[in-house]
């Protein structure tokens, strides 16, 4: 499959926004108007989804104004990049009515996080496009964002040209400001350069069982997560057991928000856990914290070319991320 690599951005483009997932709840409707306002800032102009806003209990809107909303942006000619809201449980919905075709005529940028997790590896797998993991609206431009992840979306999605990525110095949760950075960590280690697929580790079980997972020959995963280490352990041997530790070379571990056990005694780290499920396997294993949720995110360009070495703590985008 040819790879299809979307234009870059420039001041005066427009952002289309989407709610293929979860509906905005009224609590963060403010977040969702700091990050137009933010987007704005850059110079780029912004175009909201039909039904981006609506809500359908837990979804925003039904499956198939949610499909018509996903289309629609991306046969729109004057958007460039296409921006999911927020994350949520429901974006498998519309992987069936996706019209693929069309995203490969009209390639654009399509970035999200989360349940993202599931159409930017869909979107990847059956067009070829690079899409990009990491940046939402509410979560990410609609908080205060650190000067070196603001630099880091200018030189993924504006310029191209991303190289070296190194760890945060001043890396803090978003949330709890007791919990201290631990740095980047060798897991297994050991070198290895491929192309990057992942995100949500639920979120990329769920496409493998759908049908709609990447390529993994020779690729670099990397996963994060929101759930309990125990329910961690299920998803990682669904992983094992569905052949991806089989294929893949290398694995990049984020930041698991929520993983610790209610009941202590049952509590174990993530990395202990990663070890013992692959532990057949000679992967390298690097753990870094700008992945995740409540943390604020590099964007991992998913069809790129990147390198990891586990024991020098060294993460590298091997190419250029736009044209």
């Amino acid at each position: 499959m040819d790879i299809i690599k979307p234009q870059k951005l420039k001041k005066g483009d427009t952002v289309g926004i989407v709610s293929p997932s979860s509906y905005v709840p009224k609590e963060l409707r403010d977040q969702f108007d700091i990050g137009i306002k933010k987007l704005e800032s850059y110079g780029l102009k912004v175009k909201i989804g039909k039904h981006a806003l609506d809500q359908y209990f837990y979804s925003a809107g039904t499956r198939e104004d949610r499909i018509e909303d996903f289309n629609a942006i991306w046969a729109d000619p004057e958007v460039k990049m296409v921006l999911m809201s927020i994350g949520g449980e429901t974006a498998n919905h519309i992987l069936d009515g996706i019209d693929y075709e069309r995203i490969k005529e009209n390639p654009k940028i399509f970035c999200g996080i989360s349940d993202g997790t599931t159409l930017l590896n869909a979107i990847f797998a059956k067009t070829g496009l690079i899409t990009y993991h990491g940046p939402d609206l509410i979560f990410t431009f609609g908080r205060k964002m650190a000067k070196l992840y603001e630099d880091n979306f200018i030189k993924t999605l504006f310029e191209g040209d991303v190289g070296q990525i190194s760890p945060d110095s001043e890396w803090e949760h978003q949330e709890d400001n007791n919990l201290q950075p631990r740095g980047w960590r060798c897991i297994r280690s050991g070198k290895a350069s491929g192309t990057l697929v992942g995100g949500h580790s639920s979120c990329f079980s769920n496409i493998m069982l759908a049908g709609y997972a990447p390529e993994l020959e020779g690729a670099l995963l990397f996963l994060e997560g929101t759930h309990p280490v125990a329910n961690l352990d299920k998803q990682l041997t669904t992983l094992k057991l569905n052949g991806v530790f089989d294929k893949i070379g290398g694995l990049i571990i984020g930041w698991f928000e929520w993983s610790k056990m209610e009941n202590r005694s049952e509590n174990r780290e993530v990395a202990d856990v990663v070890l013992e499920i692959t532990k057949e396997y000679s992967f390298p294993i690097l753990e870094i914290e700008e992945l995740g949720h409540n943390v604020e995110n590099y964007i991992f360009p998913i069809g790129c070319k990147a390198t990891i070495d586990a024991d020098k703590k060294y993460f590298s985008i091997d190419e250029t991320t736009v044209l």
